[in-house]
């Protein structure tokens, strides 16, 4: 869900000679109707672009990865821990 005053990396594809490559910024989302999504306070963006990747929202991100590490470490023993 995309929540209004968040920050997010917005990846996007550009054409570049070898053929698409990804660019990302990181953009504060001040508003959301339909596809349309403002950020910054003045950018529009469509998501429904075929040029807009993916928008990540990086906190939940770490947030997630460090779940997973610590689901991880839970199943180590202090011996494997400490390796």
């Amino acid at each position: 869900m995309i929540e209004i005053g968040r920050d997010y990396r917005l990846v996007t594809l550009k054409l570049c000679d070898e053929g698409y490559d990804t660019e990302s910024i990181t953009v504060t989302v001040t508003g959301r109707e339909g596809n349309l999504l403002q950020v910054n306070g003045c950018e529009v963006i469509n998501l429904a672009s075929p040029l807009v990747h993916a928008l990540i929202d990086e906190q939940e991100r770490a947030a997630f990865y460090k779940r997973k590490h610590d689901e991880f470490l839970s199943t180590l023993s202090a011996d494997d821990r400490n390796l």
